[in-house]
């Protein structure tokens, strides 16, 4: 029986494996997983991501996503190229075909981004900085954390209600990664020695005003933070 539904756990670690050693193999070593996708590697999160999203770094030379993507469906034909349905928009969506395309169009979003460009303002993080799990290089937890309580914050605050909508899911992604992230003995201090001040006072700002919403005070102050 040709499997049907949405993606299952090790397809979609399945395609980040993929879609990572494509861009190692054809452009940098510098890439890593990120957003829920790293989350469920990094903690204990029940539900099964739908999408990957795959960070890209150069400190050498600026990148293209779209040179990017195009690359990756030029070198394996499960992946394929959509338009962006958004008015006046000029990227494109990579998609990986699964098992059971021919019958439902069965497939899995791969977002591609550069650092460190963008309103999101991503970090760079090199190769030398990611952790390999489940044999994937996944973006280190502490900036992981500040990225996704960053997500927490702009969907809360959006006027398009599919993402207002994702809150509470990034409300559970980030209490089950500050658990973790106190597991690996993460400390602000110590990550201070790794990122801009800018960066650090983006983390500490954000962990503020989860606190005033969620509470859970002592376990950003297990990471010492200084709130």
């Amino acid at each position: 029986m040709r499997p049907t539904g949405p993606p299952t756990a090790k397809e979609i670690w399945t395609i980040a494996r993929r879609t990572t050693n494509i861009i190692e193999s054809h452009i940098t070593s510098d890439v890593c997983l990120f957003g829920s996708a790293a989350c469920a590697l990094w903690a204990h999160i029940e539900r099964t991501p739908n999408d990957i999203d795959i960070l890209v770094s150069n400190e050498w030379e600026q990148l293209d996503p779209e040179d990017i993507k195009e690359t990756i469906v030029r070198e394996d034909d499960r992946y394929f190229l959509e338009p962006s349905r958004i008015p006046g928009a000029t990227y494109n969506k990579l998609y990986c075909r699964l098992p059971g395309w021919t019958v439902e169009d069965r497939c899995v979003k791969v977002d591609i981004l550069v650092a460190p460009t963008g309103k999101l303002r991503l970090p760079d993080i090199l190769s030398s900085d990611v952790e390999i799990i489940n044999d994937i290089p996944v973006m280190p937890i502490f900036v992981l954390l500040v990225l996704k309580t960053q997500g927490w914050r702009d969907h809360r605050k959006s006027p398009r209600a599919d993402l207002r909508a994702k809150e509470d899911d990034d409300v559970s992604d980030i209490c089950a990664l500050l658990e973790s992230a106190e597991e690996e003995n993460v400390s602000y201090d110590e990550e201070a020695y790794k990122h801009s001040q800018q960066f650090m006072d983006r983390a500490l700002g954000l962990a503020r005003s989860f606190i005033n919403l969620h509470g859970m005070r002592p376990q950003w102050r297990a990471l010492d933070f200084p709130v």
